[in-house]
């Protein structure tokens, strides 16, 4: 179930092709988010980019972010 994480090719080597983000959160969030990664049997990092790409949907933005994980 999901995509393969991309290990090989241009994009998946190109330090510049993507950039970080760092969050903090309250514990019980964390938890929270880890227990539906789980049941979803998706990473954090997957649904970090949905959530980015709704907000952006909201705001009225092309959805853009990508996952550097992916194919």
């Amino acid at each position: 179930m999901g995509r393969k994480p991309k290990t090989t090719g241009p994009r998946a080597r190109d330090p510049g092709a993507f950039k970080s983000v760092l969050v903090r959160i309250n514990a019980e969030g964390w938890k929270a988010l880890k227990v539906l990664a789980v049941e979803q049997e998706r990473t954090l990092n997957a649904l970090a980019v949905e959530a980015f790409n709704d907000l952006l949907k909201k705001s009225g933005k092309r959805p853009n972010v990508e996952n550097p994980l992916l194919e």
